[in-house]
């Protein structure tokens, strides 16, 4: 990547996560870095272009996560989920705008809808290879879709719920609640070695 442009999207990543992406402007991104707007455009000729960079960023760093760490076992999923939600706090201007940015901007709009079905279909077929392994049981396959839509679900919002819990910037003390939470979602539906799994990932947050 140009050494501008990423100087660009690094800063401006700083800013939106300190203010919110509504309020930093293009002018004050170009003032903190003393650039002459006219530079900053060129790189990034509107805000929404900016944005989508940052949400693409976001995606792909997401996508080797997944890539890096293949599930094998349910304390795999839950470490895996740590290094999201470390992500997610690292992007985490993008996650509280979420509703903003889909009604203003259109690519992020038009792109959410194909990385939110990846996800989903990634995160059954987690599910599914620890139900295969006998990490967890279902009673029904109700059961399962359950806990696939409760962890699509917090992935996405838990960012928000901690903000209206507390605050902005306090928002990685409270990442550890929120992933204490993922793991006792697993609780009913886990086996003996799935309890084990919970357990020991439980034993590490501490």
């Amino acid at each position: 990547m140009n050494a501008t442009r990423e100087k660009i999207i690094n800063r401006a990543l700083e800013l939106f996560n300190l203010s919110g992406i509504e309020y930093v402007g293009m002018r004050e991104l170009a003032a903190d870095l003393g650039m002459r707007i006219g530079n900053l455009t060129y790189y990034f000729p509107t805000k929404d272009d900016l944005v989508f960079s940052l949400s693409q960023a976001y995606t792909a760093s997401n996508t080797q996560i997944h890539i890096d760490l293949p599930v094998k076992s349910l304390y795999i999923f839950l470490k895996k989920n740590v290094l999201l939600f470390e992500n997610g706090l690292k992007y985490q201007c993008l996650m509280l705008s979420m509703v903003h940015l889909m009604e203003q901007n259109t690519r992020i709009a038009s792109n959410y809808q194909t990385v939110m079905q990846d996800r989903v279909s990634g995160l059954v077929q987690d599910i599914s290879l620890l139900e295969e392994t006998k990490y967890v049981k279902f009673g029904s396959e109700d059961d399962k879709l359950l806990i696939v839509s409760s962890n699509s679900l917090q992935n996405r919002f838990w960012l928000s719920e901690a903000v209206l819990s507390g605050s902005r910037q306090n928002l990685a003390s409270q990442m550890t609640h929120y992933l204490r939470m993922k793991a006792h979602l697993f609780r009913p539906y886990a086996t003996k070695k799935g309890i084990d799994d919970i357990e020991r990932f439980l034993n590490e947050l501490d």
